[in-house]
């Protein structure tokens, strides 16, 4: 069986297939979402402008006034707050399903670009990008931190999930102006720039990293005197100017006053520096070291004829450590400890990216000082089968913090899988749908509501079941424009 080969080409369909199929539950499972808790809270000028017939630029025009609010009174982060107000509930209760649309297959998107960007400055071919993409992709969907907070929840998501996919298209925009010439060099180089001031609008635990990853880059490209490396200087320019902006917000101290137990500076590039370790040794699995093999040895070949020099290993471990730490600097300066679900979702999300280019990285470095060709090489069913199985072990011992058992079911496929078939969804739906429709009927100025408790896993859940109910119902009054909102008992 070891002589035998196995096409690389069916190995990379099959795992396209398995990724595609893995998705169709989180896509079908978002018609049963409905809005949660700041949803309501970031778009209440937003849904009275709709509400008012003020039409799509008098949305616009309220999401602009939003932002200058937020950034008077909460937050300067000023692109998560634009975006925040538009939420899809603003039109309709029943559009809330387009935030899994909007959040899932903008990862999805800026993942691939990028990988597309380094798989054509490195040479990869195709089919070599979609096994990688299709690996990388199903451990991030499917194996995060918070899957609810990553792609069921709108405001959550577009704060963390949206701009972390954002900066993903940014870096790949910025690797495929590097290689473009003439008028497409100058488009790609405009919505660089236009990027930049987008994801410099994000939290601080994303652009933190992005200015200084963009400085790192600024650097080595004067140094390695590369082409256009003058120009490398306006996007670090703006992340920074950005960053100063948006930190210069008369909010941040009011937010920063309900915040307590913060650290200095030095004492949170410590603690930062400690938890990224403890963050790495958690989120290694099989799956992933199988990854890193993968990538590795497809692009073997290539890295020996490769533009990059591999020289430095362990000085670009580190570096890559470090800015994967600065992830965590912020809100472990702010008392924050790690952040959130949404967070660390993002801390996940450049983990397993940042381990597979250093796999790739030290692949370069051995490849370079030994003549043998792997890629050329076909693939034993034997060497495949024992991949095969080192998965199955990770899959069956996936177990993330506060599951009770071991296996797929944990995985964020396996959890809409169950909450479809149980027909927890569809009651958690309609539970909902009766709220929404007491809310928008105008003959009723004072309503019930009711907690719901039995919440699809991958999903916020009712706000009404948390410790800040008052807060809640306050929202709801204002963004429905109710006399008054109060709290039933367990079920109406």
């Amino acid at each position: 069986m070891n002589k035998r080969t196995v096409s690389f080409r069916l190995i990379a369909s099959v795992m396209a297939l398995a990724l595609a199929l893995s998705l169709v539950p989180l896509y079908v499972l978002s018609f049963s979402n409905h809005a949660c808790y700041d949803d309501f809270g970031f778009s209440i000028l937003t849904h009275a402008a709709w509400r008012d017939g003020e039409g799509v630029l008098g949305v616009l025009a309220a999401a602009v006034r939003n932002t200058v609010g937020i950034r008077d009174t909460w937050e300067g982060t000023y692109a998560t707050s634009f975006i925040s107000a538009l939420q899809p509930a603003v039109f309709g209760e029943e559009c809330y399903w387009l935030t899994t649309f909007v959040l899932l297959t903008a990862f999805l998107l800026g993942l691939w670009f990028l990988l597309r960007q380094a798989a054509k400055t490195l040479g990869a071919d195709a089919w070599t990008l979609t096994a990688v993409f299709a690996g990388l992709a199903a451990l991030c969907v499917h194996t995060l931190p918070d899957p609810g907070e990553a792609f069921f929840w709108f405001n959550g998501g577009v704060a963390y999930t949206l701009l972390w996919s954002l900066a993903a298209l940014r870096y790949g925009v910025w690797l495929a102006f590097s290689r473009a010439r003439g008028a497409k060099a100058a488009a790609l180089y405009v919505l660089l720039l236009a990027l930049s001031v987008v994801v410099g609008g994000g939290k601080y635990s994303l652009l933190l990293p992005v200015c200084l990853l963009d400085g790192l880059v600024a650097l080595i490209s004067v140094a390695r005197r590369w082409r256009r490396r003058w120009a490398q200087a306006a996007p670090v320019l703006i992340s920074v100017a950005c960053l100063l902006f948006s930190a210069s917000a008369p909010g941040n101290a009011v937010r920063g006053a309900t915040l307590s137990g913060g650290l200095s500076a030095p004492m949170a590039v410590l603690q930062s520096l400690y938890f990224g370790g403890a963050l790495a040794g958690r989120w290694f699995s099989l799956p992933l070291a199988v990854m890193w093999a993968l990538a590795a040895w497809r692009l073997w070949d290539r890295l020996r004829d490769a533009p990059l020099r591999f020289e430095h290993p362990l000085l670009v471990s580190l570096l890559a450590f470090g800015l994967f730490c600065a992830q965590l600097t912020p809100t472990l300066y702010t008392g924050n400890y790690l952040g959130d679900g949404r967070a660390q979702n993002t801390y996940y999300f450049t983990y397993v990216v940042m381990t597979t280019a250093l796999a790739v990285y030290w692949a370069g470095y051995f490849a370079r000082g030994n003549g043998a060709k792997l890629t050329a090489s076909p693939l034993r069913v034997g060497t495949l089968l024992a991949a095969v199985a080192v998965l199955l072990v990770g899959v069956i011992g996936y177990q993330p913090e506060g599951a009770a058992s071991w296996g797929p079911q944990n995985t964020t496929a396996g959890k809409a899988v169950r909450a479809l078939i149980n027909g927890q969804a569809a009651a958690y739906d309609a539970a909902m749908g009766a709220r929404d429709a007491a809310m928008n009927d105008p003959a009723q100025p004072d309503v019930t509501v009711y907690p719901v408790t039995d919440v699809p896993a991958v999903f916020m859940g009712d706000a009404l079941t948390g410790d800040n109910v008052s807060y809640v119902l306050s929202l709801y009054e204002e963004y429905y424009q109710k006399n008054s909102v109060t709290m039933g008992g367990d079920t109406p």
